[in-house]
């Protein structure tokens, strides 16, 4: 078990974004939603004010809106959704084409869910000493919870973005001290500790332990230690979910919402669409029919096309999934896929067969498999069922960079490619023919508006072509 690693206060204190005013200093940014002035903090209320505020933070930045959240854009970069309400949008027609970096002299898209998820990050470490001293017995799985949390926003930001972040810190007293930029594993390595301290707090909580459990899963995955991933998770059950639950809009309050309510209520982001063997690589989404990503075809698009919903987030468009016991399933038959070819189709198999019972509330299980009879044709058959499965929660991004690096193909063979259907809209200032070469998103930089104050921020450590 790794010692639990308490970090007083980081987060986004080295730059600061601007969306349509002047460039700020990220220090002027307000605290988080729900957290509240200090002193008020200081009991066992105020402790889970803190929490609850950090989670909206966080929820908010994994799956919010449009422009705001890891699900929308990473879901563009790779072949999950593609955009076409172009007007003077081009900077989501870039991301859609993999070309992240600012392009026309404002912030890019990515450029909100990684300020929000650092932000999140910093709240969660403020709520953990005080989680720690206030909260009794009967709620200790609230420290398991948090940290599990804080696992999670810096998962997402190794899975999405390229190297670089920095974590900085409040110094007692006052002050900053800015720290150095991270590599991904670097990152994924304090994740992996979090989420060890995550489940070593969660007894009590079967939520909080599948919470934790999934999320140490997944990390360990990004760093190719298989084995260790399927322990992590072998206890979660099939049937769980832990949902990143968000507010919905109303008139008279202030509200967050996710990528989908938002399209049901405002035409404007239905022109984010699910694609359909985008750019030669991508799946067939929709045409594939596959009960896993039913799908709603009833309304329109911005520019008047059809516009396809998940149906399966139809029923609660508050909540989409964070982790999930069909992750937890996915994950152990990914270990055994790297040694036993018939032990992984077993494992493919029984989720196929559970699965949709229990997690999509369908009534028949779904045809079973049969063996590819290849080892690369096994692999794409593994990344095929968790992109169905997990289709719209976040991972696909993730799940193609791990293809390039730890499965050795080359992005041009995974990611979208080749002439960019949208290239020529004449809506774009610039014309897009091709798509590029990014696997990530890019961190902001100076040219998107942005005022950077740690020294030793360098934006990116690596080319946005480095999975």
């Amino acid at each position: 078990m790794r010692p639990r690693i308490v970090v007083l206060a980081v987060g986004v204190l080295t730059l600061g974004v601007a969306f349509g005013c002047r460039p700020s200093d990220v220090l002027s940014v307000p605290a988080p939603d729900g957290v509240v002035a200090s002193s008020a903090l200081q009991n066992q209320n105020g402790a889970e004010s803190a929490l609850n505020g950090a989670k909206l933070q966080l929820f908010d930045g994994a799956d919010g809106s449009l422009s705001d959240g890891v699900l929308g854009n990473t879901g563009l970069l790779s072949d999950e959704f593609t955009f076409s309400g172009f007007s003077d949008l081009g900077s989501y027609a870039n991301v859609d084409a993999r070309m992240t970096a600012a392009s026309r002299g404002f912030a890019e898209p990515g450029d909100a869910p990684w300020v929000k998820l650092l932000q999140a990050r910093s709240a969660l470490a403020l709520a953990l000493p005080l989680l720690e001293k206030y909260e009794p017995a009967s709620g200790r799985s609230k420290v398991g919870e948090a940290y599990a949390l804080l696992g999670y926003a810096e998962l997402l930001i190794a899975e999405s973005y390229c190297a670089g972040t920095p974590l900085d810190g409040l110094v007692p007293g006052g002050g900053v001290q800015y720290g150095t930029p991270l590599t991904t594993d670097s990152l994924l390595g304090l994740a992996q500790a979090h989420f060890d301290s995550a489940v070593a707090a969660a007894t009590g909580s079967d939520s909080v332990v599948g919470l934790a459990s999934v999320g140490l899963g997944r990390t360990l995955m990004d760093r190719g230690q298989y084995g260790a991933a399927a322990m992590a998770v072998a206890g979660v059950p099939i049937s769980f979910v832990y949902a990143a639950t968000l507010e919905q809009s109303n008139t008279t309050a202030p509200f967050i919402e996710n990528l989908y309510a938002q399209a049901i209520q405002n035409n404007f982001n239905a022109a984010f669409n699910i694609a359909d063997g985008e750019g030669i690589n991508g799946l067939n989404f929709i045409s594939a029919h596959d009960p896993r990503l039913a799908i709603d075809s009833s309304m329109l698009t911005a520019d008047g096309g059809t516009w396809y919903l998940p149906a399966k987030f139809e029923a609660n468009l508050s909540s989409i999934p964070l982790a999930t016991g069909v992750e937890a399933g996915l994950i152990v038959a990914e270990a055994a896929l790297q040694t036993s070819a018939s032990t992984w189709l077993a494992d493919v198999n029984a989720l196929r067969a559970a699965g949709p019972s229990t997690y999509l509330g369908l009534d028949s299980a779904l045809v079973p498999l049969a063996d590819p009879g290849t080892d690369s044709g096994r692999v794409s058959l593994m990344f095929r069922e968790r992109a169905f499965w997990l289709f719209g929660t976040g991972t696909r991004l993730g799940d193609l960079r791990r293809l390039v690096r730890q499965y050795g193909r080359d992005q041009s063979t995974v990611f979208p490619s080749g002439p960019y259907a949208n290239g020529n809209n004449p809506f774009l200032p610039v014309p897009v023919p091709h798509y590029g070469a990014d696997v990530d998103l890019t961190l902001p930089t100076p040219a998107g508006g942005v005022t950077i104050t740690n020294p030793s921020y360098k934006g990116c450590l690596a080319s946005t072509t480095v999975a």
